[in-house]
């Protein structure tokens, strides 16, 4: 039986200023898409490398304080991509920035899970990670060397069973998107975006999900979940130039335009 359980329902008004009317950009149609077979990759060829990675390099928890002195023990990773300045550019992306420095997890998702008017978003801030870590290489190169837009943080990530990645949004469409090719998962495995909840299978596929909507992920399981995690500018490169504005979200999610 289920024990984690989790709504995304009833949350829209706090982030509707991302959209049209306040903007001239519209809600995507689907919350959750599978792209198309061009991106696809042979997943055991990919598992192995993950699983070599895993291995030889572990993944570490992230931080939910900025310091370090506190961290989440289910939910761990490593960075295929890291700022230029980092000094640790294999778990640099697992911390959360602003345009303004490096953010505490809890002033991101403590604001936004408020019952007042003071719930709101901390604008995050990821076009800067640009730098390949040394184990971007071999078939996974190969693999996200099929996109086109600028890679931003890009990540393995692993939840532990009875981990839970809280109710949250972290940025439009139009900033960037996150994409998933799932690993290693469980039946038990869920994301829910805006209370549509929904599995994503290790088929060798990628999906892409709206994280610009109220967004949760659980592991109700027994065993791990691993993903590989994309974030991709596709509508301004890294200086912020348009890109792709001639097509629409829902449009290019099913283009070898990515």
């Amino acid at each position: 039986m289920p024990i984690i359980d989790v709504t995304t329902e009833g949350n829209e008004e706090f982030y509707k200023g991302w959209y049209y009317p306040s903007t001239e950009w519209k809600i995507p149609g689907p919350k959750v898409v599978k792209l198309p077979d061009y991106y696809s990759f042979d997943l055991e060829k990919m598992k192995a490398q993950v699983l070599d990675i895993k291995n030889n390099y572990g993944f570490e928890p992230f931080p939910i304080k900025k310091d370090g002195t506190k961290k989440r023990r289910t939910y761990k990773g490593i960075g295929l991509t890291a700022r230029p300045d980092a000094n640790n550019p294999l778990y640099d992306s697992l911390h959360l920035y602003s345009k303004d420095g490096e953010l505490d997890i809890t002033d991101s998702f403590d604001v936004q899970a408020l019952d007042t008017a003071d719930k709101t978003v901390v604008p995050l801030y990821e076009k800067h990670f640009s730098e390949p870590t040394e184990i971007f290489k071999g078939y996974i190169a190969e693999v996200l060397g099929k996109f086109k837009s600028p890679l931003t943080k890009t990540r393995i990530l692993e939840l532990s069973p009875k981990g839970i990645i809280t109710p949250h949004v972290d940025f439009p469409y139009y900033e960037q998107i996150r994409v998933h090719a799932v690993i290693e998962t469980n039946d038990d495995v869920y994301w829910e975006v805006e209370g549509e909840k929904f599995r994503i299978p290790a088929d060798g596929n990628f999906y892409w999900f709206d994280t610009g909507r109220y967004h949760a992920v659980w592991n109700d399981g027994k065993t791990d979940r691993i993903v590989l995690s994309v974030n991709l500018s596709i509508y301004s490169d890294r200086d912020g130039n348009p890109i792709n504005r001639d097509i629409s979200i829902d449009d290019i999610l099913i283009s070898d335009k990515l």
